[in-house]
């Protein structure tokens, strides 16, 4: 295989959104047919683009608020370099480049969430209910209840893994899926202590990665690669309020 024929994620992309040249489209286009690990792949990245559109796509419709248009237009000061604004800009140009080990330098982990949803995947303790299937309003109820957050079952069979088993703890849940291979893939859920984060890293021979926004505090656990708890992360998020 040529070193042109070689199709990268980024190229993937650019097919997918039309930005490639007519030939090299054509080229792609016959990889992609014949190789299904490649058109496999693709097919998640039009997933993703797709859940993307229906989470944010309302958005676009909506006109910008008043005041929002009021201060746009009042002069702005010069801005003033201080150390919190220097850290505030490496800390978004580290989160656009992806460079998670840099961005937790600069963000210290805190360990007591994620030692607690670890725990709580090792022990099996807690209530155990009954898991009728993913749409089982009981079962959405019932971790709704523990976590004192209206939320739902996360579809996750995109990537192969269904629901086996739903705990309860004080004031938290955690939802356990089989995935390939009999892979365990935990989500743990709390109320968040208001802080918003997103991290990404390695703890116990697990990928592990935490979502929190301002009400709700995401762990999640399994033997995964960083690109599918990417994927992983995101359907779980998004599929807890979707």
């Amino acid at each position: 295989m040529s070193p042109k024929s070689l199709i990268d994620e980024n190229e993937l992309h650019a097919y997918l959104d039309g930005a490639l040249p007519a030939d090299r489209a054509g080229d792609v286009e016959r990889q992609i047919a014949a190789d299904p690990a490649l058109a496999g792949k693709l097919a998640g990245f039009r997933a993703d683009k797709q859940m993307l559109k229906t989470v944010y796509g309302p958005l676009a419709d909506k006109p910008l608020p008043a005041h929002w248009l009021a201060m746009a237009r009042q002069p702005k000061p010069k801005p003033v370099l201080t150390w919190r604004l220097v850290g505030s800009i490496a800390a978004v140009l580290v989160l656009g480049l992806g460079l998670g080990l840099a961005y937790r330098a600069m963000v210290p982990v805190s360990g007591e969430i994620v030692q607690t949803a670890l725990g709580a995947r090792q022990s099996g303790d807690g209530q155990t209910i009954a898991v009728a299937g993913r749409d089982d309003a009981r079962t959405a109820q019932a971790i709704s209840r523990a976590v004192a957050l209206k939320l739902k079952v996360p579809d996750l069979s995109r990537m192969g893994y269904r629901l086996s088993a739903v705990r309860l703890y004080p004031g938290a849940a955690q939802l356990s899926y089989l995935g390939p291979q009999q892979r365990l893939f935990t989500l743990y859920l709390h109320r968040s202590d208001g802080t918003a984060r997103f991290d990404q890293f390695e703890r116990a021979g697990l990928r592990v990665c935490i979502w929190q926004d301002d009400q709700l505090s995401l762990v999640m656990a399994g033997d995964v690669s960083t690109a599918s708890m990417q994927r992983l992360a995101s359907l779980a998020y998004t599929g807890l309020t979707l």
